[in-house]
């Protein structure tokens, strides 16, 4: 069972990305993988650990091997836990626009390749407080949405705000946004989990339990 960001736990992930930045090392056996439709992504996470708070440098690259160009939205991406697999995953891009703004799209011509970087900022909040029976994250995995057709969207190619308010255009880009949406995702990579759950507040409970995983 998928839990979205918003419920039990939540997750906040604070993404600031930037071109022109060094690739993916494709040497890094610290490495995410994935591949749908001739697109890809590569992405190397610095750091093996997940505790309250936590900051993951994350770098990927989107290499683009299509005959015609794509887009994604340059956003603070959405974040969900599966609770079943202790899996996080971390979602680039956005499955659907704002309802008043919408987002800049970066694009990517056809057989070209840019990197980018992600800080991740992760909070695992448990209202009612930790349990001992509670399921800890211990794998993270990307997702990448993407626009298969740049050209109902070029209002919003490469503008200089991060986004703009207009609802009558994001009404009008919905249906197209929803149509043109693609999905890759990556292989689940291992983390280990440090530290107890954040309580509703954000605080951590003087006497919560801690837990620690090792690496399997």
């Amino acid at each position: 069972m998928k839990i979205p960001a918003r419920a039990v736990p939540s997750l906040a992930l604070l993404l600031a990305a930037a071109c022109a930045t060094a690739p993916v090392n494709m040497k890094e056996p610290r490495r995410l993988v994935g591949t749908e439709n001739d697109v890809r992504i590569d992405a190397e996470i610095i750091g093996d650990q997940l505790a309250p708070n936590a900051r993951l440098p994350i770098k990927y690259d989107i290499t683009n091997n299509r005959q015609t160009p794509i887009v994604v939205a340059d956003l603070i991406p959405d974040t969900t836990y599966d609770a079943e697999t202790q899996t996080i995953t971390i979602s680039l891009g956005a499955e659907v626009p704002g309802e008043q703004f919408l987002p800049r799209l970066l694009l990517i011509p056809a057989g070209e390749k840019k990197s980018f970087t992600a800080n991740a900022a992760v909070k695992v909040i448990m209202p009612g407080g930790p349990n001992p029976f509670m399921k800890f994250p211990n794998a993270m995995r990307l997702k990448l949405n993407f626009l298969s057709d740049p050209k109902p969207f070029v209002k919003l190619i490469d503008i200089p705000e991060h986004a703009v308010h207009d609802p009558k255009l994001a009404a009008e880009l919905f249906p197209k946004w929803v149509e043109g949406n693609e999905s890759v995702y990556t292989n689940a990579l291992p983390m280990r989990w440090s530290g107890a759950a954040l309580m509703e507040d954000g605080s951590v409970p003087a006497d919560a339990p801690r837990r620690r995983t090792r690496r399997p």
